[in-house]
Order: structure tokens, then C-alpha cells, then sequence
């Protein structure tokens, strides 16, 4: 068995089209509560099980970087970008396992994808390669008939602890403070011409202005390059 080295990788996957304080808090929050060393803020290229971005991956990769500008723990890593084909999780974990042979992986998700776990692509693999920490709301157990019980009864840790003692094959459930937001409403106001002030970093949304990424539905055209 590979002996542990090192506080455990933080990795954090999503479109972030566009990245907003839900995405941050959580990730900040994670790696703050469990010791991480640091988190990855993962740009996914082409998701698997969601519709491609409108947004180009340069200004996803822009507004990342930009909303993570001086905080500490939270990196970004553009390895899914610089890949033209989908972006699935097992391969981008191989990736980091080969450079970190001895460093444990947390991949960070919400609840909502464990309970979609059993669909994923090579889920087994998944488990072999990293923990899965999930972030959920205070409150709320997961359902004894979920598709999601069998693997959480298989694979629960019971504590944090368990992360930084073993390279992977873990589920952690994490409290998280519960911000409801997402892209896909942003996108919306934005269209509508509403400024999302207070949902995400204002150097996100000065960027989101000067490229006009998310334009009126009334008009206006959208610079889609760097």
C-alpha cells in the first residue's frame, strides 16, 4: 500500500459559466474546514452530462482567474481545457494521480451529483483514484432508497480525518453554509439586463461587462474571443 504524503488535494469541476460565489464559498470552505493544501478550480471543457458552454473555455478560464485573484488555497488548473475531447472526471483524476502518487485526492461536488454517481463514467475507478467529499445542507439525509445508499453505505467515512490517511476510495458528507445560486439563473438576469451584484466577485462581473458575454436578449452582440 502507498504510503500518504502531504494534506490532501482539493478539486473542484464545473463549466463556471459563469463562476459565481456558490462555486467559491464552497470550495473555500471545504478546503478551510478539512486542512486541504489547496483547490484546484477545475474549467471543464466539454461536461459530459450538461450542455456545452456558450461561453468560450478562454473567458471561463478569464473569469476564474479573476475571481480567485489573492485568495489563498484556491488555484486554477486548466488541464481540462487544453483537452479536445469530453471532459470525464476518471481521466483528469488519472492525470493528477500520476504527477501526486502519494498525495490524497478530495474531488468536491454537491449532493446532487452523488445522487447521480451510479451514472457516471467508471465510478469504480473514480473511488480508486480519489475520496468524494460532498457538500450538503444541514438537515437534509440522503434518502434510504437513493440510487446514491449503497455506495455511501460501502464507502462513508465517518471522519475528516480518514481523508488525510488514505489516498482515496472514501465518502465524505460536509456541511457547507448554503448558498442557492446558480449559473444558469445568472445567465438569465444578465440577459435581462439585471446585474447580479452580492452572487459573484465584481472583477467577474466587470469582465462579464467589457467582453459583453451574456448580451441583452433585446440585442447587442457578444465578444466570444480573446
Amino acid at each position: 500500500m502507498t504510503a500518504v504524503q502531504g494534506r490532501p488535494l482539493g478539486i473542484f469541476g464545473g463549466t463556471f459559466d459563469p463562476v459565481h460565489n456558490g462555486h467559491l464559498r464552497c470550495a473555500y470552505e471545504v478546503g478551510q474546514t478539512l486542512d486541504f493544501e489547496q483547490v484546484l478550480m477545475l474549467p471543464n471543457r466539454l461536461p459530459p452530462h450538461k450542455a456545452t458552454p456558450g461561453v468560450s473555455p478562454e473567458h471561463r478560464l478569464a473569469m476564474v482567474n479573476a475571481a480567485i485573484e489573492g485568495v489563498p488555497g484556491l488555484v486554477v488548473d486548466d488541464r481540462e481545457l487544453n483537452r479536445e475531447d469530453l471532459s470525464f472526471t476518471v481521466d483528469t483524476l488519472e492525470s493528477l494521480r500520476a504527477e501526486r502518487p502519494r498525495q490524497p485526492l478530495c474531488f468536491i461536488v454537491g449532493m446532487d451529483s452523488l445522487l447521480g454517481f451510479h451514472r457516471w463514467h467508471r465510478p469504480e475507478r473514480i473511488l480508486e483514484l480519489a475520496h468524494l467529499v460532498v457538500c450538503h445542507r444541514p438537515g437534509h439525509p440522503l434518502a434510504s432508497d437513493s440510487p446514491a445508499a449503497p455506495w455511501l453505505a460501502r464507502h462513508r467515512l465517518q471522519s475528516p480525518r480518514q481523508l488525510h490517511q488514505q489516498l482515496g476510495g472514501g465518502i465524505l458528507l460536509t456541511p457547507v453554509t448554503p448558498l442557492e445560486i446558480a449559473s444558469s439563473t445568472l445567465r438569465h438576469q444578465l440577459k435581462q439586463g439585471l446585474l447580479p451584484h452580492y452572487l459573484m466577485p465584481p472583477a467577474v462581473l466587470a469582465y462579464i461587462e467589457q467582453h459583453r458575454l451574456y448580451p441583452r436578449d433585446d440585442g447587442g452582440g457578444a465578444d466570444k474571443s480573446l
